[in-house]
């Protein structure tokens, strides 16, 4: 099997200076190992949990790296798709744009549960091989602050295939209080899932359009 290890020497390190720096952020980093890079081959996903505090600022997130088997240009569309990011987020009950500028889009979501909730607007940039989004903190916003970035590498398995490999960082702050105190790791689990759900997804839509094929 040929794969794209590129990440191995960016690892962690790197998405620390891209990502981590939003928030002054001074993450220490380790690239992933042997025995991560072999999960990886087999179809798993690694996860890397980050907490950062900065003045009243907690950060909770973390870094993911996963296979997802479609190409950057059937990710590329799923991006634009504002309307399927609902089956992507997790306990995301809207998603609709709201503005451009820039090039840049402006995204209003509605997430939780019966529980809680919480709107806010994200600013979603594409750069190259990178879709970056953080919070707008001009609109109403039910969460302190909120960053993020999808990266995509070539990845060609075994045969030759086309995959694509995912490295997804999020951040958030969903502020002082009770949700904080109850469910803040609620909410780190759930925004780390956002990989392994995107797969899923990307999953069936390939298993439709071929069901689809006379």
């Amino acid at each position: 099997m040929t794969t794209s290890f590129r990440f191995r020497k960016l690892g962690l390190a790197a998405l620390s200076a891209l990502a981590f720096a939003c928030v002054a952020g001074t993450a220490t980093a380790q690239p992933l190992d042997t025995r991560e890079q072999a999960r990886l081959g087999r179809g798993e996903t690694i996860v890397r949990n980050e907490t950062l505090e900065r003045g009243d600022h907690r950060y909770v997130g973390g870094v993911t790296y996963t296979v997802v088997d479609a190409t950057a240009a059937d990710l590329d569309a799923l991006f634009a798709d504002v309307a399927s990011w609902k089956k992507v987020l997790p306990l995301t009950k809207a998603a609709r744009i709201v503005g451009r500028e820039d090039g840049d889009v402006f995204v209003e979501l509605t997430q939780g549960n019966a529980l809680v909730s919480a709107d806010y607007t994200i600013r979603v940039r594409r750069t190259g091989a990178e879709v970056r989004f953080w919070l707008d903190p001009s609109r109403p916003h039910q969460i302190d602050d909120a960053w993020g970035f999808f990266r995509m590498e070539a990845f060609t398995a075994e045969g030759g295939e086309a995959k694509v490999l995912l490295t997804y960082g999020i951040l958030v702050d969903v502020g002082p209080g009770l949700v904080r105190d109850l469910f803040e790791e609620r909410v780190r689990t759930a925004m780390l899932s956002v990989p392994q759900r995107l797969r899923h997804h990307v999953d069936q839509l390939k298993r439709v359009a071929a069901a689809s094929r006379p």
